[in-house]
């Protein structure tokens, strides 16, 4: 295990508690989930950097690039909105009047067709803000991607982030004063200061959220400070603001489906679709630990032989047959494929089922062209 291996974001600021119930589309989670199954690949990030979290900083200059497929039969009428949140993901008491400029209900417009695929799908783009729909306030959001035809059906939701750098934040990774999590745990320090904001009850007022590689399954939220003073607090606990460092993640390159790159076994092309196997991967659970570069559970898609600003629509579809060698079924756990690409959840279609005849767990999952973690 290493100690330096993953990263660490800290997300601070100030909030007013409150609760309502959004009623205009019902049946959503404010959390990134698809609702939808024939809703592909959807990926949130700032334009021009496919890694990266979906945070802005109000009045930016720079956006947010949203891009998804859709692989049903028919074109249908999507349309986006926003809705502003607490510090924890509950709806805010704001009314759309209050925190969005222009219109809260929008058609998306920007859309293309798949080319030169077995699969056949249309890709959705937008960016965030634009001439419908840009936001006043800093905080929490949620986008709701939604078909409209008589009824709200929700497609699928993503959390994002609007910024007002009112605060500075200096972070320290130290070790754990635990000797034994010394090596395998990352502990992390931090000061906030607000000298430029009128803070009353830092205590109530100030919630730190901490993320490690922008996941929201492990973050640890509504941290209260250790100590407060006039113009900083200061949140230096022991063994409190902690995650374990894990391992490196295994990847997928599937940008190409015509060579096989490394842990590819065979690509075979059918009338329809594309199958791609990978090759068994062992537990490495009692292995030696190996360091090498990883982009912490993320993906990206990319086309090897096509220019990235037509990759959305021009990567084709495969289905990936994942393997892990294991002479027995575990006794006290299930195995489950995890990363972004599940949105950081344990999901049923991405589980392992054990072979006895093949000595090993397997699963078939349909994936875009690209690189994955």
């Amino acid at each position: 295990m290493t100690f330096f291996g993953k990263k660490i974001l800290i997300v601070s600021g100030l909030f007013l508690f409150f609760s309502m119930s959004y009623g205009q589309i019902e049946g959503i989670a404010y959390e990134d989930k698809i609702y939808a199954d024939d809703i592909h690949t959807v990926t949130f990030h700032l334009t021009g950097f496919p890694l990266t979290q979906p945070i802005i900083d109000l009045g930016a200059t720079s956006t947010l690039s949203l891009s998804f497929d859709d692989l049903g039969d028919d074109l249908r009428n999507i349309y986006y909105t926003i809705i502003h949140c607490n510090a924890d993901w509950t709806p805010s008491v704001l009314s759309p009047l209050e925190y969005i400029e222009g219109f809260d209900e929008n058609l998306l417009e920007v859309y293309n067709f798949s080319s030169n695929t077995l699969t056949e799908f249309t890709n959705y783009q937008l960016q965030l803000p634009n001439d419908q729909l840009s936001w006043t306030k800093s905080g929490n959001y949620v986008l709701v991607v939604y078909e409209n035809e008589g009824e709200k059906v929700p497609l699928f939701t993503r959390r994002f982030m609007v910024s007002d750098p009112l605060v500075r934040i200096h972070p320290t990774l130290t070790r754990p004063v635990d000797v034994e999590k010394a090596r395998t745990v990352q502990e992390l320090d931090f000061t906030v200061f607000y000298e430029e904001l009128s803070v009353r009850d830092p205590m109530r007022e100030i919630k730190a959220t901490v993320m490690q590689n922008a996941r929201w399954d492990n973050a640890i939220e509504g941290i209260p400070p250790f100590a407060m003073y006039s113009d900083k607090v200061v949140y230096d606990y022991q063994d409190k603001i902690t995650f374990p460092a894990g391992k490196e993640y295994r990847f997928v390159d599937i940008r190409s489906l015509l060579s096989k790159s490394e842990g590819i076994l065979a690509i075979e092309e059918f009338d329809d679709v594309y199958e791609v196997t990978l090759r068994p991967v062992p537990v490495r659970a009692f292995r030696p630990y190996l360091f090498f570069k990883d982009i912490n559970g993320h993906f990206y898609i990319e086309n090897s032989f096509e220019p990235r600003e037509i990759a959305d629509i021009r990567s084709d579809y495969a289905w990936v047959v994942f393997s892990l060698e294991k002479n027995m079924p575990f006794e006290d756990g299930d195995i489950y494929l995890f990363g972004k690409m599940t949105d950081w959840q344990i999901q049923e279609k991405f589980k392992l089922s054990y072979s006895e005849k093949l000595g090993m767990y397997a699963t078939e999952i349909f994936l875009k062209q690209g690189f994955y973690n």
